[in-house]
């Protein structure tokens, strides 16, 4: 029955609460999205395992929503929300809107086929993100202008490496986006199966790092202009999860 499939259900709903105000929704119980939401400042509420509520809503409640809606949106999750949170009903003309500021996460997170996870920073919080992102483990590569890990890294503890980070991050006051089967791998510290564990280890054997290097992962990129348009090698489709293709152009969108 459709009203009951699990597939149909959205992965976040946003609206208001008689009692709780504003609120979301995690009507999967999905690690992911309740990892995103804390990070969005949504909370637990006592007795109601998949509700959220927001802390602090008299402080400019209504636009953080409306922010969280759309970094959720460019994530790759899918978002239910009331006509009030919703930034794609606003008032002001599309062009407006995409260059509104704080639409944009200051730090997203994604994972490619060849470079493991990476990270991209938005130009406001540079300098505060790369410098916790180089604390964490993660090195800036100024031609790709991405942030890599060393390509010897364990997958498992690289997603140990993401949590901590945006852990630092949110403390600094940092939004943070990461794609959903990877947000669900870092808030279950998922471990690889054999498969793609196999998999890691024929990536290291490459000589080159940086090879190939799809044009779509490093869409955003200041460097993007010299890079040849490969496709990006298919990433092993070890569950349901992984099996989503990998777009990092989902994260790293900018404004440029």
């Amino acid at each position: 029955m459709p009203a009951t499939d699990h597939d149909s259900l959205p992965d976040v709903a946003f609206g208001r609460h008689p009692d709780y105000g504003i609120v979301a929704a995690n009507p999967k119980h999905l690690a992911a999205s309740a990892w995103m939401l804390k990070g969005f400042d949504f909370h637990p509420v006592p007795d109601h395992p998949k509700l959220y509520a927001l802390a602090d809503q008299q402080r400019d409640g209504q636009g953080r929503t409306s922010r969280a809606v759309a970094m959720l949106r460019k994530a790759g999750y899918q978002v239910d929300v009331d006509a009030a949170f919703d930034p794609s009903l606003a008032p002001e003309a599309a062009p407006a809107r995409d260059r509104s500021p704080g639409i944009e996460p200051d730090v997203a997170f994604a994972e490619h086929p060849l470079l493991g996870i990476v990270a991209a920073t938005d130009d406001r919080s540079r300098a505060l993100g790369g410098r916790l992102l180089e604390e964490h483990g993660w090195q800036h590569d100024p031609t790709l202008d991405i942030y890599t890990l060393p390509i010897t890294i364990d997958r498992s503890d690289a997603l140990e490496k993401v949590a901590n980070a945006t852990v630092s991050m949110h403390q600094s006051g940092l939004q943070v986006a990461a794609q959903p089967a990877l947000a669900q791998d870092a808030a279950t510290r998922r471990r690889p199966t054999p498969a793609t564990a196999a998999n890691h280890r024929r990536d290291q054997g490459f000589p080159k790092r940086a090879s190939p290097i799809s044009a779509a992962a490093l869409a955003a990129s200041p460097a993007r202009a010299g890079l040849p348009g490969t496709a990006p090698v298919p990433a092993p489709a070890t569950s349901a999860a992984a099996a989503r293709p990998v777009d990092p152009r989902i994260t790293f969108s900018r404004t440029l």
